[in-house]
């Protein structure tokens, strides 16, 4: 395994807001920090995660979005380029230099002072839509594979601005998040071929696949 290490070059929190027209509580809208926030067992101190169903908890602690996949939705929706910036996606950390090809489940990592785990990727629900106004977004991500991940935190810590996150160890037989989404599509596609892995190390139970 090669070592890998990135700064961290935005930290994103977010507070209650409401989205939608029935005015759905929703933390997506985050700001960017410059202050250190200790990262907890269930993510970043300071960030709200309204929805526990499909946001925030152990297995979903802290969001990962890379930087550059923005450039294909500014590609895709020229329209809407300007409102495809780091932060907007509702990620709490933003880089450049790992995407989801590169990363893979079960990879653990130090971030700052802390010590994470790649546990799924994210899965978009219909406030990406709303926030953005389209309504092809969240299936872009998803035929895409560029959904960002999440993290499980191993050890809690402290994360700064510029702060490094370096890849400390990678799970054998492991498969980069990208392939998370093959397997998921070809469930519901039986036109495409694809067997999964009978194992998927380091992958959160809610993600099982049967």
């Amino acid at each position: 395994m090669q070592s890998r290490s990135v700064s961290v070059d935005g930290i994103y929190i977010g507070q209650l807001n409401t989205i939608g027209p029935d005015n759905t509580p929703t933390g997506i809208f985050k700001t960017l920090s410059e202050g250190s926030h200790e990262i907890t067992g269930l993510g970043l101190n300071g960030d709200i995660q309204v929805d526990k169903r499909v946001h925030g908890g152990p297995e979903k602690a802290i969001y990962h979005y890379p930087a550059e996949h923005y450039a294909l939705f500014q590609q895709a929706l020229p329209h809407l380029s300007d409102s495809f910036v780091p932060g907007s996606m509702g990620e709490n950390i933003s880089t450049c230099g790992l995407t989801d090809n590169e990363v893979h489940i079960g990879d653990t990592f130090r971030l700052g002072t802390a010590i994470v785990q790649v546990s799924q990727p994210r899965r978009p629900c219909w406030k990406v839509n709303q926030k953005y106004g389209n309504a092809h977004i969240a299936s872009l991500i998803m035929s895409e594979a560029i959904s960002g991940w999440y993290y499980r935190v191993l050890e809690t810590g402290q994360l700064s601005p510029g702060d490094s996150l370096e890849l400390l160890d990678r799970m054998e037989n492991s498969i980069p998040v990208a392939e998370i989404w093959q397997i998921f599509m070809a469930r519901f596609d039986k036109s495409l071929s694809y067997t999964a892995p009978q194992v998927i190390p380091g992958l959160s139970e809610e993600w099982r696949f049967e």
